[in-house]
């Protein structure tokens, strides 16, 4: 057993240390009975795509670790002890097709893809995340078309799965424009490249009060990140609360800024029209 975690634990040495990266091990990907393997790679794909995507995650493959367990408590123990931080697995459950007659005469092939998933935090063995996902394609082309197509949003459910579970929190490093009236209109945010950062990323403002001896936290605004400058520096644009925040900064309120995942509307509209 000692030396299987020293093995994994080599493994782990070589991912590079980043600010706020988390490592997340993706073991155990499987398909039920009856699913082809071509498709639980097509499946594993996406998730790796959707990991590595965020810029805050370091995936190793489980494969690549020798001797790691296929069984969740049992990989969760030897990669504990190896250091590492969470472990994903996922199941392929089920895939079905169908077709139909155009108007123009022809066939439209149609399929349904449903998986799950299951995200640990290694330092408690607890289930950040269990979750079951359905999406559906189409193709002229034949069934296999169509269902390589129910793929296709996979990598974007994880990177909501990341956004929504490894939120990313900074500072205000400092006021780049004010306003009169709107307050505070855009800053420097002590975040970047490093943490994962990205143009279009959106922050939510929370002022922290100190409220009957207890530490509670009201939200007062929003930025957008317009450019980011560097590994640790993001230029955000204030779109909600300038006035607010400008009072808390100069009442010398503390200020804590945390990611949220953008709204995913196109996604769920893609389902609904594939669905139909």
């Amino acid at each position: 057993m000692k030396r299987i975690i020293c093995v994994l634990a080599a493994a782990l040495c070589l991912l590079p240390a980043f600010a706020q990266k988390k490592n997340v091990v993706l073991g155990k990907t499987s398909g039920n009975s009856g699913v082809s393997n071509q498709w639980v790679t097509k499946m594993k794909s996406g998730i790796m795509e959707g990991l590595t995507s965020t810029g805050r995650i370091d995936v190793v493959d489980g494969v690549t670790m020798k001797n790691l367990s296929t069984t969740a408590s049992e990989a969760i123990i030897q990669l504990r002890e190896a250091g590492a931080q969470y472990y994903m697995e996922a199941t392929l459950e089920t895939i079905t097709t169908s077709t139909e007659s155009t108007t123009d005469g022809k066939t439209n092939y149609k399929a349904k893809m449903e998986y799950s998933y299951q995200l640990y935090d290694l330092s408690t063995g607890s289930v950040l995340s269990n979750k079951k996902c359905a999406h559906y394609g189409s193709s002229r082309n034949g069934s296999d078309e169509a269902i390589s197509d129910t793929f296709s949003l996979v990598s974007t459910d994880i990177v909501s799965m990341v956004n929504n579970i490894f939120r990313v929190n900074a500072e205000i490093k400092a006021v780049n424009e004010t306003h009169p009236k709107k307050g505070i209109k855009s800053v420097y945010l002590g975040a970047g490249t490093a943490d994962g950062v990205t143009k279009g990323d959106i922050f939510e403002i929370f002022k922290i009060m100190d409220v009957a001896g207890e530490k509670i936290t009201e939200k007062i605004g929003e930025m957008k990140v317009v450019e980011v400058k560097s590994a640790g520096l993001s230029l955000c644009t204030v779109t909600k609360g300038g006035k607010e925040l400008q009072d808390a900064m100069d009442d010398e309120i503390p200020i804590q800024v945390t990611s949220r995942p953008p709204k995913d509307i196109l996604g769920g509209i893609n389902d609904v029209l594939n669905g139909l």
